[in-house]
């Protein structure tokens, strides 16, 4: 099948690799990109290098417990660092034979493939909608399914639902029963294409711009209404003051004159927040944004990134626990240095913040080839129209 207009970046790199060596053929089509199982175990162990990719190394955990042969799992120094025990926990509850060689149950993991069996799970994704997410993929690969239970309050659920979205639309079954998931799989065909939208965490800094400078910016091939979680921080810059335009496959923004403080529960939009505290710090008066305590296990611990991100630019920014409250009015006096802590998040915010100032200083900006590499021509693009 076809995949049309998907993420071309290191993720999306990763994660195909690690297909590839499961047995799956992906190879680039005129439409975006050409995939084929079946996946095939080996009597070998199978390296799975997710690189620096969370959502890999989340989904395969799963598919590989659900596919005959032997795994390891590897990743970056950093990816190996973030959370996967509650997804861990939960295929071993599944009887999935899942061996972490890393503390609290971090990659990398030696997974005993086709152990993962038909049944109810309870997941603690507190950490991570993802986890979720990867228990309801592999589910059409368990004979018999599985039934997914959530436990406690967990961040980005919206994509939980869009997961649910991409599983019906190749034809597999997914009910809500009590909270929790039941998914088994489809009789049907997958369809011969599907069309992946864009993605709002990437396109929200490029929106902001128009908060930062001025003007209008319109954004191609975004669905609306969206499932994805990072729409929910347009509402963020409605409240900013942003005139906001949406339409199927299109968003715009537009600000004449400064925007306003924000005060926000970003537990849904984590990605967005870099981009959101660059915003805010140029607004008069104080923001704060909570609900962001799962920031801490991401790319990088992006509270307190971001909090250095602002400092380094003479701004005024304090870290709770859960949420970063910020001092608006950054005026930028001198160039910059702006540290990023090789994150391709704070990349883009600390390019929000350098638009005001020219001379600064980003550090690493290479770092967006993770997820967006053509965000610096695609922001040059804007400023030159």
């Amino acid at each position: 099948m076809d995949l049309v207009g998907p993420l071309e970046a290191e993720d999306t790199w990763a994660l195909a690799r690690c297909l590839t060596a499961m047995g799956a053929a992906v190879a680039p089509s005129t439409a975006g990109l050409s995939v084929h199982g079946p996946l095939r175990g080996s009597d070998h162990e199978v390296i799975l290098d997710a690189g620096e990719s969370g959502t890999a190394a989340r989904f395969l955990a799963a598919l590989a417990a659900a596919t005959p042969g032997r795994f390891r799992l590897v990743g970056s120094p950093r990816l190996e660092r973030r959370p996967m025990a509650g997804l861990v926990a939960a295929l071993r509850a599944g009887g999935a034979d899942v061996a972490s060689e890393g503390q609290g149950d971090r990659m990398p993991l030696a997974i005993r493939g086709g152990t993962l069996r038909s049944g109810p799970l309870t997941v603690d994704a507190t950490s991570s909608s993802q986890f979720v997410s990867a228990l309801l993929l592999a589910a059409v690969a368990v004979e018999g399914g599985l039934e997914v239970h959530p436990e406690g309050p967990f961040p980005s659920a919206p994509y939980v639902e869009a997961t649910r979205d991409a599983l019906e639309a190749f034809g597999h079954g997914v009910s809500v029963d009590g909270g929790g998931f039941r998914v088994g799989r489809g009789a049907s065909a997958s369809p011969r294409r599907y069309e992946i939208p864009g993605d709002y965490s990437s396109a929200i800094p490029l929106l902001a711009c128009a908060g930062i400078l001025g003007g209008e910016v319109g954004v191609a091939g975004l669905a609306w209404p969206s499932r994805d979680a990072d729409a929910g921080a347009l509402a963020c810059l409605a409240s900013m003051g942003l005139e906001l335009s949406m339409e199927p496959g299109r968003v715009r923004a537009a600000c004449d004159g400064a925007v306003r403080p924000l005060e926000a529960v970003a537990t849904d939009f984590p990605d967005s927040v870099p981009a959101l505290a660059a915003l805010a710090a140029f607004s008069p008066g104080t923001s704060r944004i909570a609900g962001i305590a799962h920031l801490r296990g991401k790319e990088s611990d992006r509270i307190a990134s971001v909090a250095a991100l602002l400092r380094a630019a003479g701004g005024s920014v304090r870290e709770e626990r859960d949420a970063l409250v910020i001092d608006g009015g950054l005026s930028l006096p001198r160039a910059a240095r702006l540290p990023t802590a090789a994150d391709h998040r704070l990349v883009m915010a600390a390019s929000l913040i350098a638009l005001r100032r020219s001379g600064t200083l980003i550090e690493g900006p290479g770092h967006v080839r993770k997820s967006y590499p053509r965000f610096f021509a695609d922001l040059e693009s804007l400023l030159l129209r």
